[in-house]
């Protein structure tokens, strides 16, 4: 079948403005927007594209789970539902758990713990209530999804309004509190759209746990927590974040406690966007322990339908004198991070399907290693 299947309207609408534009510039178009970045490593590191663009639309949260990781893909549309949920071999093979049709479109997901009453081992994820861009600016709601009667969906809660912005739209990500910590039994859920992070807990309740004040901080995007389980990690924007800004931002990892008290000092100031976060595990060679983090650069919102974006995405890791140093540079909009089977993958979700409005399956994760 030909590459044209992926073109959107929008993309068409573009390519029929080109002079003499036919069906072999479209697949030549398509071809060369799916075409991979070069990534390039920093002396330390290897990197290989573990799954190429054409499979994934935006690849976004990864929880490992058994000998697989699964990722929510927020990407492809039926009718009222959109997004997948699927599991990745450590050899980038991909298996299909929910598909298009059976949720809504899901931006952040987590596995909910034995202690989660009687919702243990059960998947909740963090939603947009209806497909596109409309569905981003209204308030989100949890789903929860149920592994052993085929991932059946249903409406947890929805978000309340809070903050000066109110609508807790445009969510990116849900992560359960570390058993055993002062945020156990709790679902963090994070709005980037009123600069929320809500929590969720067994008794059906949904309410506000932090709201930044949107000028020191705003826009948070991934969460994770400190390896003793103390603190809570936020990727912040410093200042005003907006989707659509096209000069350069400033961004923070934050620390938070758990009665949702921001800590004086981030963990991390500097340019750019922080998005998605993870400690490598200790035999990791010499960044054991270390903090790694990815950097979007800036989203370029709305997506041009027929060039290619900016390579402006980067991975860093917080050193053992606490600085920030280049993992690698040169990959697009990196969101999710996760340490998997003792390597680092990086997923990339390329140009962006709902805000972006470019429906393209460009999304491609990297796998990182210590060079050997």
């Amino acid at each position: 079948m030909s590459i044209r299947r992926y073109l959107t309207s929008a993309i068409i609408t573009a390519l029929a403005s080109l002079p003499m534009a036919s069906f072999g510039d479209a697949d030549a178009l398509v071809k060369r927007l799916l075409t991979p970045p070069e990534i390039k490593p920093a002396d330390g590191f290897s990197a290989r594209l573990l799954v190429a663009p054409g499979k994934l639309y935006d690849p976004l949260i990864m929880l490992p789970v058994g000998d697989t990781t699964w990722i929510n893909d927020d990407g492809g549309e039926e009718k009222d539902k959109g997004s997948r949920l699927l599991a990745i071999s450590h050899s980038g093979e991909i298996s299909v758990l929910a598909d298009v049709g059976k949720l809504l479109p899901t931006v952040g997901f987590d596995l909910a713990p034995a202690s989660f009453g009687d919702y243990g081992g059960d998947v909740f994820t963090l939603a947009q209530p209806k497909v596109a861009v409309a569905g981003g600016l209204e308030n989100h709601v949890v789903q929860r999804l149920e592994p052993d009667n085929d991932f059946a969906a249903s409406i947890y809660c929805t978000l309340p309004e809070t903050g000066p912005k109110k609508i807790s739209g445009f969510g990116l990500d849900a992560r359960f509190g570390p058993e055993g910590s002062p945020f156990a039994g709790r679902l963090f859920v994070v709005t980037i759209l009123n600069d929320a992070i809500y929590q969720v807990t067994a008794d059906g309740k949904c309410e506000p746990f932090l709201v930044f004040d949107g000028e020191t901080y705003s826009g948070p995007t991934v969460m994770n927590f400190t390896p003793d389980g103390q603190r809570m990690l936020v990727s912040v924007s410093r200042g005003v974040f907006s989707l659509e800004s096209t000069g350069p931002q400033a961004g923070a990892i934050v620390t938070v406690s758990a009665d949702g008290k921001i800590d004086a000092e981030p963990l991390y100031a500097g340019a750019s966007k922080p998005t998605g976060m993870a400690y490598a595990p200790a035999d990791f060679g010499p960044y054991g322990g270390q903090l790694f983090f990815a950097d979007i650069g800036r989203f370029q919102i709305p997506v041009p339908m027929t060039q290619k974006l900016d390579t402006d995405g980067r991975v860093f890791r917080i050193d053992a004198d606490g600085k920030p140093a280049v993992v690698a540079t040169d990959l697009v909009n990196p969101i999710g991070v996760q340490f998997v089977n003792g390597k680092l993958w990086v997923a990339d979700i390329n140009g962006d399907f709902i805000a972006g409005r470019r429906e393209l399956p460009d999304g491609f994760i990297v796998e990182f290693d210590i060079a050997r």
